[in-house]
């Protein structure tokens, strides 16, 4: 009685239009046990995202009367006309992470995401999505149209739960754009973060929702008290075995009934995308070495002085030799390495000090003692100390190049 009571009130409303109820703010049902419409042609679009658009996928409608079947754009919008449609309509998209579902009211804006599918779920009070899409009617779009208010609301409440607030949002028909910044899309992303969170699926979800199950749990109430033990009864007399019976004949097996069908997976949120990783600096160029500097003209030699009156014998000198006598040039024992003399003479075991450049590798030794400290870029060469200017009556001062090197204090 009561189907054919709905029958003739489809009937009797088949020409009314439904209205649109798009755009942003609180939910408005477009139609409580909405009544299949035959609209003029119009059109009805939407978004099918889950955060990010879900893009170049199908969307098919299942309407009242006839179908449609339209791809989703690279920012996952879709449109479709509505002349050959009778409304109402369940829609379905088939993305890369699975199938999402939603209902379709009248023309406008209704968009498929994983919101709508859980108002679906609540809707059809079956988390079987897929079941209500595939045995699409008049009396199942009825049913789901009637309990249409009470899922929106049961499914505002759940997400809340879940951390996710929706409640100026219109889950169906909001007009919105898969970006950063737009507050449906914020809401999808939000709910991927939050289901992995809580270690929850959209699947777990649809399912609570269906049995209408939206609340916290509740806390464990308190475990009564154990009753008394009862007193052991008396043990009866043992009565007389009879007989062994006839063993009867083995029933055939019965038959194993079939499998039941495998529930739907619930769709993966998407990976948030990696950030960009900076560009490394460039290395700086080595700076070049500067040039030698050009060694001075050695000055000329001044006049010989008057020879001086004979000094005084020194003591014996363990670096020098015996008294007067400079090491490398007589008969004086070996130098000590970097000791200066002054000396009438340009040769033995030393150089002129006049500031000339050795190499590194041949007089290591020396270098150790002298560092750069008179000259030479301290890779390859370095200077002797340049103490021409300074010698007096054509004398020479001389280093010791090739001695003994010196016992630190």
């Amino acid at each position: 009685m009561k189907q054919a009571k709905m029958r003739t009130l489809y009937l009797s409303m088949a020409a009314a239009s439904l209205l649109n109820a798009c755009g942003g703010g609180s939910d408005t049902v477009q139609s409580s046990g909405s009544a299949p419409v035959a609209t003029p042609a119009a059109s009805i679009s939407g978004v099918a995202a889950t955060g990010a658009p879900i893009a170049n996928a199908a969307v098919e409608l299942k309407c009242v009367a006839g179908t449609a079947t339209v791809t989703t754009s690279a920012t996952g919008a879709w449109s479709v006309t509505t002349a050959g449609l009778v409304l109402p309509c369940a829609a379905r998209v088939t993305g890369p992470n699975g199938v999402l579902h939603t209902l379709i009211l009248g023309p406008g804006v209704t968009n498929i995401t994983p919101i709508t599918e859980l108002v679906v779920a609540s809707a059809t009070g079956n988390p079987d999505t897929e079941a209500f899409f595939n045995t699409f009617s008049a009396v199942s779009a009825g049913a789901a149209g009637n309990r249409l208010p009470t899922a929106l609301t049961l499914t505002k409440q759940r997400l809340a739960n879940l951390g996710v607030t929706v409640d100026t949002l219109n889950l169906l028909n909001q007009v919105f754009q898969p970006q950063a910044g737009d507050a449906y899309d914020d809401k999808l992303e939000a709910l991927i973060v939050r289901l992995k969170v809580t270690n929850a699926t959209l699947a777990s979800v649809a399912q609570e929702l269906a049995r209408g199950d939206v609340g916290p749990a509740g806390a464990t109430g308190a475990t009564g008290a154990t009753g008394a033990t009862g007193a052991t009864g008396a043990t009866g007399a043992q009565g007389v075995q009879g007989p062994t019976g006839t063993t009867g004949a083995q029933g055939s097996t019965g038959v194993t009934g079939p499998t039941g069908a495998t529930g739907n997976t619930g769709a993966t949120g998407a990976t948030g995308a990696q950030g960009v990783s900076g560009p490394a600096g460039a290395t700086g160029a080595t700076g070049a070495a500067g040039a030698t500097g050009v060694t001075g003209a050695t000055g000329v030699t001044g006049a010989t002085g008057a020879t001086g009156a004979t000094g005084a014998t020194g003591p014996a000198n363990p670096d020098l030799g015996q008294s007067g006598n400079a090491a490398g040039g007589g008969t004086g024992v070996q130098c000590t390495l970097g000791s200066v003399w002054l000396t009438a003479t340009t040769f033995g075991q030393g150089l002129p000090a006049d500031g000339r450049l050795l190499p590194i590798a041949q007089n290591t030794a020396l270098f150790s003692l002298l560092g750069t400290s008179f000259g030479g870029d301290g890779q390859t060469t370095f200077g002797l100390p340049n103490l021409a200017s300074v010698t007096p009556n054509g004398l020479t001062y001389m280093i010791c190049t090739n001695g003994v090197f010196p016992t630190r204090p």
